[in-house]
């Protein structure tokens, strides 16, 4: 569960009527593993916050489903992240095509969308606008990577040409309008859906 306010005071006020919540039904919060990230420019002192008199600990980063989240430098730490893990599936990837013998480029680009892509891609409606051109670009890095490697060509080869021998994009694209389509769920949500609520606010 993730609460979210604008002010300490909000946020302080969200932690008691979840406490509350857990008292009448008797259910049990795990205060160690409850963490506390303040997003900002800069980061600056805030009251501490405390579930039922036990003070909750302030983080600078936090893994949610899967996203690091960083209280001062948005998405960069996540972008980091998934592409370290999109390089350990390309070379998972690589390996198996060599035990199996695969060398067909068309077989390995489908094996690349299928196993590379989705990690990562992961969470990219949230990440895409807002990170800037370098961070995708940091990403998009293991696509070249990959389709260099099948070329057999140095890293100065020039990115277009790549793409455009197998006839591909860059993967940005496939994040923006993964984005867009996400936007127009939220914009075509009805009114009595959470996330319509939560996008209107």
């Amino acid at each position: 569960m993730a609460l979210m306010s604008e002010t300490p005071q909000g946020l302080q006020k969200q932690i008691d009527v979840l406490s509350e919540f857990c008292v009448e039904r008797q259910l049990v919060i795990n205060v160690s593993k409850t963490k506390v990230v303040v997003f900002e420019k800069l980061c600056s002192a805030v009251p501490e916050f405390t579930y039922r008199g036990t003070t909750i600990e302030r983080v600078q980063s936090f893994k949610y489903l899967g996203l690091e989240l960083h209280s001062t430098i948005g998405m960069a730490v996540a972008i980091a992240k998934l592409t370290i893990a999109g390089k350990k599936a390309l070379f998972a990837l690589r390996r198996r095509c060599n035990d199996l013998n695969i060398t067909d480029p068309e077989v390995m680009c489908q094996l690349f969308d299928s196993l590379v892509c989705p990690v990562l891609s992961y969470a990219c409606e949230v990440w895409t606008g807002c990170t800037r051109a370098k961070g995708l670009q940091q990403a998009e890095q293991v696509h070249r990577m990959f389709l260099r490697g099948i070329l057999g060509v140095n890293k100065t080869t020039s990115t277009f040409v790549v793409l455009g021998e197998f006839g591909r994009y860059p993967l940005e694209y496939f994040w923006w309008q993964q984005t867009l389509k996400y936007y127009d769920r939220l914009h075509e949500s009805t009114p009595d859906r959470l996330l319509y609520c939560a996008y209107q606010t």
